[in-house]
């Protein structure tokens, strides 16, 4: 099924559903763990990070303790498996900034730096997967999770479960928007990504209530956190070329190079900034009492089906 809530189902149920069916869906891609490869691996982070927009959602509806201990278990199988993906991430990181400004480094200076981050991505990838322990224990990790979300009370239902959530996350995004308007560091962007992602996820879920309209809000915020993911990417990089001299020898090349990250960073952030404005203008009490509206007409529809 999809990531997604049904209709005939409440919040809780649905919840549970779909924690459970990510949990089996990452199960499967690990039961023969010789057929592991890099993209599985990616994979299974989409799903962990699924999981943990999921909990997100319904995050007061549990003891502080227990939504805690559930999202640091999942954030903890998620770092385990990042180091994989982050040295893929920094060749293909480079390949754009390649092809977005090709007068920035010749074919040689750009073949030779691609080649050292090749051969450290082989070398992050032969040591992830010569140690067998890592899909063991990501699979056991797995196994012994549980398919309910650990507190989450049967007897509350309807749009309060989520609202607050959805409200505090959506004014988590406005303020870290603030924050990077006047503060633009990668940090700040990255904080913003983050909050950026969650809401993506979570139009993800809610699109069945109104389909057309939720999921024109699900494409721009995927959009927008493609660009904020662009641009942390494009300076984590700069910041690999700083710290390691041997990746760029030569400070005329080093120099050029990061001034065309610069440049390519403040390209994607003249269409992060309106991007960010129009989809957090609303105040959050107005975002999701509009969401609950929609809600509401939804299940009133599936009332009256039923009455039929």
């Amino acid at each position: 099924m999809a990531y997604a809530f049904e209709q005939e189902q409440s919040i809780v149920q649905n919840v549970n559903r779909i924690l459970e069916e990510e949990i089996t869906k990452a199960l499967d891609l690990l039961e023969k763990p010789d057929q592991v490869t890099p993209e599985t691996i990616h994979t299974i982070r989409k799903r962990i990070k699924k999981i943990r927009a999921l909990l997100r959602l319904v995050r007061r509806e549990l003891k502080e303790k227990d939504f805690k201990r559930q999202n640091s278990f999942y954030r903890s199988i998620g770092h385990q498996l990042s180091p994989l993906r982050d040295a893929t991430v920094m060749i293909k990181t480079l390949e754009k900034l390649r092809q977005a400004q090709p007068s920035i480094m010749s074919t040689r200076v750009f073949n030779g730096f691609r080649s050292t981050l090749v051969k450290q991505q082989d070398r992050t990838t032969r040591d992830f997967f010569e140690d067998s322990i890592q899909i063991t224990q990501v699979t056991n990790a797995f196994q012994q999770s549980s398919q309910r979300v650990e507190g989450l009370p049967k007897h509350r239902n309807g749009f309060r479960i989520i609202a607050p959530n959805l409200e505090e996350i959506y004014r988590k995004a406005r303020k870290a928007l603030q924050i990077a308007v006047q503060q633009p560091s990668i940090d700040h962007l990255h904080e913003l990504r983050k909050e950026v992602k969650t809401l993506w996820y979570h139009t993800r879920l809610l699109q069945p209530i109104w389909p057309s309209l939720f999921k024109a809000y699900e494409h721009e915020f995927d959009r927008l956190g493609e660009l904020l993911g662009d641009d942390h990417d494009l300076g984590v990089l700069a910041q690999l070329i700083e710290s390691d001299p041997l990746l760029l020898p030569g400070k005329p090349k080093k120099e050029a190079v990061l001034k065309g990250i610069q440049e390519q960073r403040y390209q994607l952030q003249e269409q992060i900034y309106p991007l960010a404005n129009r989809l957090l203008a609303e105040k959050p009490s107005a975002f999701v009492r509009r969401f609950q509206l929609h809600w509401k007409l939804w299940h009133k529809e599936a009332s009256q089906k039923i009455g039929k």
